[in-house]
């Protein structure tokens, strides 16, 4: 899954202003949620939703390891405080997404202005094979305008052969 880094969230994020992780995040898995409910994560009732998306978590893996698993100890910190299925749900949703979208988000960027990272890559898994949700987009330099990989793409470029070579936590420390 290609994120769109024209999506308006992306493109007019500002030092200041919300970033709105949880719809980037809805919006670059749409075609998973559309597959299981063949509606808009919006327009589904919290029951559906929470069921749609925990769907989705159990085809996602982190690190080449299941989602559910390597959350597993929030999942049940959440279940023990008496968090509702939707609640559950959406956290994890909200921790997925800034671990994929922290990049983006303008208001990360440290004093010398570079972005956040994450030693974490996403992908969800259909009939074997892995949907990693990844940045290719490119950026003009120079006179001569040659298209080179914009800062975000070699990040997620990294993560991917990161994660080939095994390099990647396997557990979640935090």
């Amino acid at each position: 899954m290609l994120i769109n880094v024209e999506h308006p969230i992306i493109s007019y994020s500002d030092k200041g202003k919300p970033f709105q992780y949880e719809k980037l995040f809805y919006a670059t898995v749409e075609p998973y949620i559309l597959e299981f409910k063949n509606c808009r994560l919006d327009k589904l009732t919290d029951e559906d939703a929470a069921r749609c998306l925990a769907r989705i978590f159990n085809k996602m893996e982190v690190n080449s390891v299941p989602v559910t698993e390597f959350f597993k100890a929030d999942i049940d910190k959440m279940k023990a405080a008496g968090k509702s299925q939707y609640e559950i749900t959406t956290t994890l949703a909200s921790m997925i997404a800034h671990d994929i979208f922290c990049c983006f988000d303008k208001n990360l960027y440290d004093e010398n202005d570079e972005f956040a990272v994450c030693d974490r890559i996403y992908c969800i898994v259909k009939d074997g094979e892995k949907d990693f949700i990844y940045c290719n987009s490119t950026v003009k330099e120079g006179k001569l305008a040659r298209k080179h990989p914009s800062p975000e793409a070699v990040y997620f470029a990294e993560l991917m052969k990161f994660n080939e070579q095994g390099k990647l936590p396997k557990v979640n420390d935090n």
